[in-house]
């Protein structure tokens, strides 16, 4: 190459470098849009709005929450990748849409590896909960029950085929020796509402947002937490992983916030720093703890990105081992 051709090859990444590092600075100019791919009223929804308003503080901008459910979560997930990628539509993430819904649902176009990890803010321990007027009181009275019922088994709800707490519930009933009917829906409040109205008699529900002042008022009973130990908001519910047959039953609820890979990694490093300095603030510190979630320790975007992949490798050998297959 000749000196000159050089030197403008170097100019011209010198101007390039320069371009991208001004939009960066001035990123973001307009309001962003925060898909959560359920409906309001959930947890998804409930983590969304607090860390809005906190991160458009920081931001100088505003973070539009925007409900679009349906599909296991899979309507909004590819709402916000079919969006230009620029950094002005993000996903409140949860390991559903983001892991077992491509699993799942041959509708959901899309891969685990189809996005990068802004930050992971919380996780909640997941409980199991029955109506009120089933007529158990204990873990031990419900699988009793759930064994007698092979003619007409009980039912449970989720938040769709392919989620997190069908698999959950599928991998539950394989381990106990029960049978159950799946009744989805796209988010939870309709399932939540259908268990306080005596129509199902059973569900998984994260500990988070609204669910346990359910359990707390009466409206549904807490059998067990799907924890490694006994959750100290509801001390007296034991760990299924602490009761034979259910020893690797361990799992929780995560909410994060992604992008879609395409999105430059100076974008997500300015919403990261966004992420982190509202997680520090004391209004959401309080807000993760009044929901009976745990704050994650502040991760960068590679440390948080790589929790994501090992969460994606957690939960694709589970939907191995009970032969979850497309829809």
């Amino acid at each position: 190459m000749s000196f000159n051709r050089l030197l403008t090859a170097v100019t011209l990444g010198a101007v390039l470098l320069t371009a991208t590092a001004a939009w960066s600075q001035s990123y973001p100019a307009k309001a962003i849009n925060v898909v959560v791919p359920y409906p309001a009223g959930g947890a998804a929804d409930f983590v969304a709005r607090f860390m809005s308003k906190e991160m458009s503080t920081t931001l100088n901008q505003l973070m539009l929450v925007d409900n679009v459910a349906g599909v296991g979560g899979a309507l909004g997930t590819m709402k916000m990748l079919n969006a230009p990628p620029d950094g002005y539509s993000v996903l409140l993430s949860g390991v559903t849409e983001m892991v077992l819904t491509p699993l799942a649902n041959v509708n959901a176009k899309y891969k685990s590896e189809d996005f990068k990890t802004v930050a992971m803010i919380g996780q909640a321990d997941l409980m199991l909960v029955v109506r009120k007027e089933l007529g158990v009181n204990n873990i031990a009275e419900f699988l009793e029950l759930a064994k007698k019922r092979t003619d007409k088994p009980l039912s449970y709800c989720s938040t769709g085929v392919g989620s997190q707490y069908h698999l959950m519930i599928e991998k539950f009933n394989a381990s106990a020796g029960t049978k159950a009917l799946h009744l989805p829906y796209n988010g939870f409040p309709q399932c939540v509402t259908n268990l306080i109205g005596e129509v199902v008699d059973y569900a998984f529900l994260p500990m988070a947002g609204p669910f346990p002042g359910f359990v707390e008022k009466g409206s549904l009973k807490l059998l067990a937490i799907a924890g490694a130990q006994r959750n100290p908001k509801f001390p007296d519910a034991p760990a299924l992983s602490q009761i034979r047959g259910f020893q690797d039953f361990v799992f929780t609820a995560w909410a994060g916030i992604h992008v879609s890979g395409k999105v430059s990694d100076e974008i997500v490093q300015i919403l990261n720093k966004s992420a982190l300095a509202a997680m520090e603030t004391a209004e959401v510190k309080a807000q993760i703890v009044a929901s009976g979630s745990i704050r994650f320790d502040l991760m960068n975007p590679k440390q948080a990105h790589e929790f994501y992949l090992r969460e994606v490798a957690k939960y694709q050998a589970t939907a191995k081992s009970i032969n979850l297959q497309a829809q």
